[in-house]
């Protein structure tokens, strides 16, 4: 296993699968399941009555799945 010491904040990205090259934030540590909560956004932020808007997304993987950027 790699690197382990995640932190909430962290910028964290896929190095292989159908992910690669996807970059998402840390927001929960899991040390005893090996996991992190990350948080990432879909394409560019648009404008929508005004409003700034953009589309974002919630994954749980494994320390083993991601690299710290």
């Amino acid at each position: 296993m790699g690197f382990t010491d995640y932190a909430p904040g962290d910028v964290v990205q896929f190095p292989a699968g159908p992910f690669v090259g996807i970059c998402g934030v840390v927001r929960e540590v899991d040390v005893r399941r090996a996991t992190l909560r990350l948080e990432f956004a879909e394409g560019v932020a648009h404008r929508e009555g005004g409003v700034l808007r953009e589309r974002r997304h919630n994954l749980t993987v494994g320390f083993d799945e991601i690299e710290l950027v």
